[in-house]
């Protein structure tokens, strides 16, 4: 790699609570891109678990982090925009992480496109065990046709937006649907054919015990931006099957054989 500072900066702010299992995981992802201009924030929200001595650990690799009461995720994540620094913002939950690459293939891909306002990716699904279980490869973001398919580990955005790109305090789940269609309206989505982050979905996830709450958000929140007419919100790619094979042949590490492993072997086992 080039000098650090002809790198454009890249911050990456990692909301946190009570989650010491994974986070660990987390950071690692983090530090190991081995980026020379990395700005890490890690807002923790008062964790009781194990979550404070882990962040401890990496301590004087982080830029900055806290461990105090907040009011939610969003809070948390508005709270390490203010003092975000970067040219490129990522958000990364801490029980999420990002796949080996990823800065490098986001860094290229925003000076390719100078106007571009936000690069996000396809996910790779993890169970509760680090097992892959599973990848999704949306297409691009178009209100018109996909509903909401920006997958927020994989996500970068020009901190040139940072003004008007804050979260919405007062959302449990749709802050990313809220936000991102908001960004959209301003400005150039590029999507890579490329894994850029892991996503962890699990029986105790928010993802999996919120899914009354995220529908009820999910469309208020649609309407507002798109209009009180559009049902957009309700559309749902369909998937592509040979695109998903391809992608068992295009990435045996990462995706094929841990998949596999796990389908096959695991599952036979009991696990």
């Amino acid at each position: 790699m080039r000098d650090g500072k002809a790198w454009p900066r890249i911050t990456v702010i990692t909301p946190s609570f009570n989650q010491g299992r994974y986070i660990e995981e987390t950071i690692r992802s983090v530090l190991q891109q081995g980026y020379p201009n990395l700005e890490y924030i890690i807002m923790d929200g008062g964790s009781t678990d194990n979550t404070v001595e882990i962040v401890r650990k990496y301590e004087s690799l982080l830029t900055y982090w806290v461990s105090e009461r907040d009011y939610g995720q969003s809070h948390a994540l508005n709270k390490g925009l203010r003092r975000a620094t970067g040219d490129i913002i990522g958000w990364l939950n801490s029980d999420d992480m990002y796949t080996e690459y990823c800065f490098q293939k986001v860094i290229e891909a925003f000076a390719a496109s100078p106007d571009a306002l936000v690069v996000h990716g396809n996910r790779i699904l993890l169970d509760a065990d680090s097992q892959v279980s599973g990848w999704a490869q949306p297409p691009a973001f178009d209100p018109e046709v996909t509903g909401f398919v920006v997958c927020s580990e994989t996500a970068f955005w020009r901190r040139t937006c940072v003004r008007q790109a804050c979260f919405n305090d007062d959302l449990r789940f749709a802050m990313d649907l809220e936000f991102f269609s908001r960004l959209y309206q301003s400005g150039k989505f590029i999507k890579l054919d490329s894994f850029l982050g892991y996503f962890r979905c699990y029986r105790d996830n928010k993802s999996s015990t919120l899914s009354e709450v995220c529908q009820l958000e999910s469309e208020r929140e649609w309407k507002k931006i798109f209009g009180q007419d559009h049902e957009g919100w309700r559309n749902v790619p369909k998937r592509n099957k040979l695109g998903s094979v391809l992608s068992l042949i295009q990435n045996p590490c990462t995706i094929a054989f841990p998949y596999l492993y796990r389908r096959f072997v695991l599952r036979k086992r009991g696990m």
